[in-house]
């Protein structure tokens, strides 16, 4: 996790922007394909990626 609070919330910003525009593009992909996608572009796991979005432990607000 990035020691920078504020880097911390533009990723889940940027990650939360690229689910939209996945599922704009790509509706026919799955949720999980989608977050696989942006957890590669972030440089992050994918269950990482799937914790912010669901503001899961210590990603949770």
């Amino acid at each position: 996790m990035p020691k920078d609070p504020t880097l911390r919330l533009k990723r889940d910003q940027r990650l939360r922007e690229r689910y939209e525009w996945y599922s704009e593009h790509k509706p026919q992909w799955r949720h999980g394909a989608i977050l696989a996608a942006i957890a590669e572009e972030l440089f992050i796991s994918p269950r990482t990626a799937s914790a912010i979005f669901n503001g899961e432990g210590v990603y949770g607000n």
